[in-house]
């Protein structure tokens, strides 16, 4: 918990882009903040949409080039997401110093943050390059499209730095409330991404290299408007290129919250591969219409991570404040929304699932196991929307361990052990998708009970500070 010596500092200086989440409307501020992060994913996820439909339709190879990038998410992904949670760890250190006026607290965590982007970003470059045949060769890829996989992967990871550097500085914006920049700069670097994937694809016959080498000067771009935003940052929020080092004590703070973070996360990418090699055993066609569900929830889950990242910097900010109570309302608001969200738009994708499936595969038999995931997952998504919020309001509170255990537990081993008892029992789509709510509910139910006793403890806290202030006058 922070102390009381930590707000002895001079009042934080914002500026034009920030916002201050520990003033006025809880509501207002989560919405004001909201809004361009929900943006930026959704931007995100169209782009890379876009990368997957130019290699589709232009690519010199078809099919077997999009076969050979898209053989390369699982390793991407797994490698990134334990940089992505200590990412996020920086964000909540950098939100709760930013809400206790401790200048330089925040100056510490800025620029521990964009070490610990850069080297983190150099060591899976290393890791990437080096060993891109044999993660390949591990993944199983076909002997048809390793060649092609492998040089994707290299070039992929060459660029990771510039990935990890935006990565941090965008978590960075976003624990002070800067969230319009971001979203700016994400949209011209998309841009950027798209017309050279045109041009490398299209007119110099590049084929998955151009898609590669595209995308990673993108995120130079992105990277690059980033840190010179920073760099022109009033102080002190302002990054200083003599002071990128690592600060030993916010270092520490970072990794307590971020570590856990991604290891939670990785826990779902483990679960979710384990039940993609169940749906495997099913057919091609389940197969493919698992792929066209997924790509449909992920668009309504952009609600959910936008409450998730203003659950993170109101938490971080008011908690950083000892402004307790405030905090436990905005995890509320967040709560309402995101559940709101998720209600309204996961019933308008069941009602439209048919129409939507059919956007991404037209094979009548591929809609119809597609719409089984929906009559799944999205009558009971208003779930998910609760899910990342009391997890992220523990996180924004320094509590990181617990959500963690929680998840791998209802989660990770959860579903596992259900692949391995009902699904024998019950071969079907259905067996497999039901294990989804059930676990969503059981980290929301733990989870969201352990929140609300940590605020009400921070709460009584907090009350017991200002009786012996009074007292003490």
């Amino acid at each position: 918990m922070l102390t009381g010596q930590t707000r002895v500092h001079a009042h934080v200086h914002s500026h034009a882009n920030s916002i201050d989440l520990t003033e006025g409307s809880p509501l207002a501020g989560i919405v004001k903040f909201a809004i361009p992060v929900a943006l930026a994913h959704l931007l995100q996820l169209t782009f890379d949409a876009a990368d997957m439909a130019v290699i589709g339709r232009w690519s010199q190879f078809g099919h077997k080039s999009l076969a050979a990038i898209g053989s390369t998410n699982a390793i991407t992904n797994l490698l990134l997401i334990l940089v992505t949670g200590v990412a996020v760890g920086a964000q909540v250190v950098a939100a709760q110093c930013y809400g206790a006026r401790d200048n330089r607290g925040v100056s510490h965590a800025f620029h521990t943050a964009i070490a610990l982007g850069l080297w983190s970003g150099l060591a899976l470059m290393v890791i990437g390059v080096t060993f891109s045949r044999e993660l390949m060769l591990l993944m199983r890829v076909p002997d048809d499209i390793i060649d092609q996989a492998t040089l994707y992967l290299r070039l992929r990871f060459l660029g990771i730095p510039f990935g990890t550097l935006y990565m941090f500085g965008n978590m960075l914006m976003r624990a002070v409330g800067d969230t319009r920049r971001p979203l700016y700069y994400l949209t011209v670097a998309g841009v950027v991404n798209l017309a050279l994937n045109l041009i490398f694809v299209i007119v110099f016959k590049w084929d998955v290299a151009g898609v590669a080498v595209a995308t990673a000067v993108s995120k130079g771009l992105s990277a690059l408007l980033v840190m010179i935003a920073l760099v022109r940052n009033p102080a002190p929020c302002r990054i200083f290129l003599n002071r990128i080092k690592f600060y030993p004590a916010v270092l520490k703070r970072i990794l307590w919250i971020g570590v856990p973070s991604g290891l939670q996360s990785s826990s779902y990418s483990i679960s979710n591969a384990i039940i993609a090699a169940a749906i495997n055993t099913l057919g091609s066609v389940a197969v493919a219409a698992n792929i066209a569900g997924g790509t449909v929830e992920s668009v309504i889950h952009v609600g959910t991570f936008a409450m998730y990242q203003s659950v993170l910097a109101f938490g971080g900010q008011n908690y950083g404040a000892h402004k307790y109570r405030r905090a436990a309302r905005g995890f509320a608001v967040c709560l309402a929304i995101s559940m709101t969200f998720n209600l309204i738009f996961g019933w308008s994708a069941l009602f439209f699932g048919r129409e939507l499936l059919g956007l991404i595969n037209t094979d009548p038999n591929v809609i119809e196991l597609g719409m089984l995931r929906f009559y799944v997952n999205f009558t009971t998504y208003f779930i998910a929307g609760a899910l990342d919020v009391v997890c992220g309001g523990l996180r924004s509170l320094g509590r990181s361990v617990t959500p963690m255990i929680v998840t791998l537990m209802s989660v990770c081993v959860f579903r596992i052990i259900w692949i391995f008892t009902v699904f024998p029992k019950y071969r079907t789509l259905e067996s497999l998708y039901i294990s989804y709510p059930i676990s969503w509910s059981m980290v929301v139910l733990i989870n969201g009970a352990v929140l609300i006793l940590v605020c009400r403890k921070l709460i009584l806290h907090g009350e017991d500070e200002r009786h012996l202030k009074r007292a003490a006058r």
